[in-house]
């Protein structure tokens, strides 16, 4: 198997940026929220027999999962929301903020909505991510704020 770090340069980086050089091909979109969402099953399947404490202790790639959202960056957790709704078309685990893979697609946001700084200027198309409370946010600044923090637990981890 392939080490984490060779998984996130050699997969998780090249869709990701294959997405970015075209932003509004949804399949390149899902691709890369897919292999960005993977490697958290990757990193604790390599260290489950290494060194547990690595993935927080945790007993399952579900548990890091969780411990990824809840305590490291809470829009990993988006990630793992429609990459599990595009593989299962509708969600029904307690923890998620997206149902359904519908709720992920090329859009318009308006003035106010999303983040401040966040997505396109003028309201020009883009994927968006509607959350199950109705808020929206641009993809473009979720998988930012995921693939920074995967390099960063990469090179935590020493990888």
């Amino acid at each position: 198997m392939a080490t984490p770090r060779e998984f996130f340069d050699g997969i998780v980086k090249p869709s990701y940026e294959a997405w970015l050089s075209d932003p509004l091909i949804e399949w390149k979109a899902k691709t890369a929220v897919s292999n960005a969402d993977i490697l958290a099953e990757r990193l604790f399947v390599y260290w489950e027999t290494r060194d547990v404490t690595q993935v927080a202790g945790a007993t399952s790639a579900s548990k890091y999962r969780t411990h990824l959202r809840q305590n490291v960056c809470s829009d990993f957790g988006l990630i793992w929301d429609v990459h599990d709704g595009h593989k299962h078309a509708a969600l029904d685990r307690p923890n998620r903020q997206v149902t359904t893979a519908d709720q992920t697609g090329v859009a318009r946001m308006g003035f106010g909505e999303g983040g401040f700084g966040e997505g396109n200027y003028g309201g020009s198309p883009q994927i968006v991510v509607q959350l199950d409370d109705g808020s929206k946010r641009p993809l473009s600044a979720i998988m930012q704020n995921v693939m920074a923090m995967w390099d960063g637990v990469l090179g935590a981890m020493g990888l």
